[in-house]
Formats: structure tokens, C-alpha cells, sequence
């Protein structure tokens, strides 16, 4: 699946990155819901508990959501072949929109929370989000359709940019309304289980071992894996 046309999107990961505080070693009941309090506050808009694990403001959270919705809309346009650079603001925002819908149906849990020596060990139970795969047949046929009236185009030299524009505009809005259409009836992959390890540094913050922790869960949970 190509269209005639092509561009690069360069994606921008956003991860969830901020520490808690804590002491007394590495507490699994502390590790277990500062890791739950970021998926809440990254996926569902759900500030409360992030807030109450890290002290962080509410502008903070919000920032970590949308960085997350963000990066979700432009994955999705990027697998769809959307360019958003060549759409309008308004259809970006409804983007944007679908992609905050659909991360309210992100389903993860804490399975468990095992304490090391010096790090604990959570584990995040995931049920990828299926849709990219759902939608594909739809989304050929919207790059067919569109392949079909660039093909008309008895010379392409002589397409302004507004009829370019408009192409890509109708392209963008057949594309959204294939995928509002599948996520009436959503499905999601076979269960992933994901270990994450967290560790609290000297000054007694919590923390992942490794930062691109929060990517490969955003990945898993969106079905971008």
C-alpha cells in the first residue's frame, strides 16, 4: 500500500518521564502505583493519583497527556499515509480528537510488583489496541481512491497547489471517517506482558532503569509494536 504521492513524518516520541519521591529502599506498593499513576495521567487524562505520587502540578500532567495524545494522532496519520503538513489545522485537531477518544480505551494493568535487592520489578499486563490492523483493507481502499483521481490528472505538472490541497484534504477526511468507523466496534491483540524495573536514585527519587521504557509500553498499548 503506497500512494503515488510521498513524504517523510518524522515522529517525535513523547515518554512520561517525570520522578516520585520516596524512601526506605525500593517499596513495590509505592513502585506499582507511581507506574499505574502515569499510564492513568499519559492515557486516560487522569491527573489525581499522578499528582499524589510525584507532587507534580496539573500543568505537568497535562503536558504529559497530550504529549501522549500527540504522538498517538501522528502515528496514526503516519501508518495512514496522512500527511498532516498537507491538511488543515481543523483536520488535525480532529486527529487529534479520535486520538484522545481512543486512548480512553487503552486497557493495561499492574499485574505484579516484585522488590529486588536495589530495584523493583513491575510488571504492566497490556492489550494492544488493534485498530491499524483492523483498518487496513479500508485504508487501501482510500489509497486506491486516491491513487485513482491523481492517475486522472491528464498532466500533474499543471495541478495548483490548491487542487493538490484539496486531493489531500479528501484523502485525510476518507481516511478518519474508515477509522471512527472501525473503532465503533474496536478490537485489541493477543495480551502482552511487559517488565519494567524501577530503581530510586541517592536523593530518593523514583524512576525507570531505562527511560524508553515508557515508549515500548506506549508502542505495546497502541498497537504500534
Amino acid at each position: 500500500m503506497k500512494k503515488l504521492t510521498s513524504a517523510v513524518l518524522a515522529l517525535t516520541v513523547a515518554a512520561a518521564g517525570v520522578l516520585s519521591t520516596g524512601c526506605g529502599g525500593v517499596d513495590s506498593n509505592f513502585s506499582s502505583d507511581y507506574v499505574a499513576g502515569i499510564l492513568d495521567a499519559s492515557y486516560k487524562g487522569e491527573f489525581d493519583n499522578y499528582i499524589k505520587m510525584t507532587d507534580a502540578s496539573e500543568e505537568e500532567a497535562q503536558e504529559i497527556y497530550d504529549s501522549t495524545v500527540e504522538y498517538y494522532a501522528s502515528a496514526i496519520a503516519y501508518y495512514c499515509e496522512v500527511y498532516t503538513e498537507d491538511i488543515s489545522e481543523e483536520l488535525n485537531a480532529q486527529y487529534t480528537d479520535f486520538a484522545a477518544e481512543l486512548l480512553k480505551e487503552a486497557k493495561y494493568t499492574i499485574s505484579s510488583a516484585e522488590s529486588g535487592k536495589e530495584s523493583c520489578y513491575v510488571k504492566v499486563s497490556i492489550k494492544p489496541i488493534n485498530l491499524l490492523t483492523q483498518v487496513e483493507d479500508d485504508i487501501t481502499a482510500c489509497v486506491d481512491e486516491y491513487n485513482a483521481a491523481l492517475e486522472a490528472v491528464e498532466d500533474l505538472d499543471s495541478m495548483t497547489e490548491e487542487e493538490y490541497a484539496a486531493l489531500e484534504e479528501d484523502y485525510a477526511v476518507n481516511v478518519l471517517e474508515a477509522l471512527k468507523s472501525c473503532a465503533e466496534n474496536l478490537e485489541y491483540g493477543d495480551n502482552v506482558d511487559f517488565t519494567m524495573e524501577i530503581t530510586i536514585d541517592e536523593d530518593g527519587y523514583y524512576g525507570p532503569a531505562n527511560e524508553d521504557d515508557w515508549n515500548t509500553i506506549d508502542d505495546y498499548i497502541m498497537g504500534l509494536s
